[in-house]
């Protein structure tokens, strides 16, 4: 599949080589791309509040239009930033990694910004697993995508860490989405024992009786790391200074908005996402203290670096910066 989408993408790149990206048009439009849920809630701020829009006319670059399409995963929205039909992608780590990986000596990418922190727990129905030693041949562990996915990838590390073997447990783990995963944990007919899985899932999961949780990526880690980065080519980081900053400037003050008026956040979220929960449930959400929402990177280099030590990107990064344009270097990052 990564390799298909890479394929696609460089085919697809030099067919729309006339199709210019800079920002010099009077009637300028910067094509984003996001997927769903709290943690791109920055985003969606930026979307609801045309931030982008704002800081952009500040600093002399007229009216600007922002296109923003939401996409099932990373992927697709790789394919299209390659293929010039995106000017940012938003994704989770792996993704990202395997782009600024294969794309490096076609269209080189890197990382603006990343857009926060949030817990993930893998949480399990049964009551003897105290930990992943704990887990045998009988269990099914739900990930957002065997091998690929954040989650994934988190197992990975917490069994070279704990059981001295990074694909220890990856044979127990089934593709499943977080609310496929959510509903099939619950059920008491499901082979799915476990679920590795993101807010609001796993605060839903954690009030049932008899669930808890056996791991976080705090555990993994040390501490927090992040949901995601913001991306771009370099073609268009070089062509565009202004844009550059005037997202960097948005993004800041969807982080402010987010921090310091929460209760407007999630009632931002829920007018953008459609979704049917109440703006106390988000807000709730987003009030926990395992929600972090600051555009510093946070353990991206190790994160990666694991990629590399086990082969899934021929890559080596030698320190967080090397994920990320210049723009966020001044940044306390890892």
């Amino acid at each position: 599949m990564l390799r298909r989408t890479l394929a696609l993408g460089i085919s697809l790149l030099f067919g729309a080589a006339a199709m210019s990206t800079a920002a010099a048009a009077a009637d300028l439009t910067i094509r984003l791309a996001q997927q769903r849920g709290l943690t791109y809630l920055p985003l969606i701020v930026m979307e609801h509040e045309h931030l982008i829009e704002k800081h952009a006319k500040a600093l002399g670059l007229g009216d600007v239009d922002c296109e923003w399409t939401r996409f099932g995963g990373g992927s697709p929205m790789n394919d299209a930033l390659l293929s010039g039909n995106l000017d940012f992608a938003a994704t989770g780590l792996p993704g990202f990694a395997v782009l600024w990986d294969k794309a490096q000596k076609v269209l080189p990418i890197s990382g603006v910004t990343s857009y926060g922190s949030a817990p993930l727990y893998l949480v399990t129905k049964r009551p003897e697993v105290k930990s992943i030693a704990d887990f045998t041949e009988t269990d099914r562990i739900a990930v957002p995508t065997v091998k690929a996915s954040a989650q994934a990838i988190m197992l990975q590390m917490a069994a070279k860490q704990q059981l001295g073997q990074y694909d220890k447990l990856d044979h127990l783990t089934v593709s499943l989405s977080h609310p496929d995963a959510m509903a099939a944990l619950l059920s008491p007919n499901s082979e799915i024992t476990a679920h590795f899985g993101a807010p609001p899932y796993i605060f839903q999961e954690l009030e049932r009786p008899g669930l808890h949780r056996v791991l976080s990526n705090f555990d993994v880690f040390g501490g927090p790391v992040s949901n995601g980065i913001l991306y771009t080519t370099q073609r268009f980081y070089d062509a565009n200074p202004k844009v550059i900053r005037a997202l960097m400037d948005a993004m800041s003050e969807a982080m402010t908005l987010i921090n310091t008026d929460s209760q407007r956040a999630a009632q931002i979220y829920l007018d953008v996402s459609g979704e049917k929960a109440s703006v106390e449930d988000i807000h709730e959400i987003i009030s926990n203290p395992g929600m972090i929402y600051e555009m510093t990177p946070r353990n991206t280099y190790t994160y990666v670096r694991f990629m590399y030590d086990i082969g899934t990107v021929k890559r080596e990064p030698t320190s967080w910066t090397d994920l990320f344009f210049p723009v966020a270097h001044k940044m306390p990052g890892s």
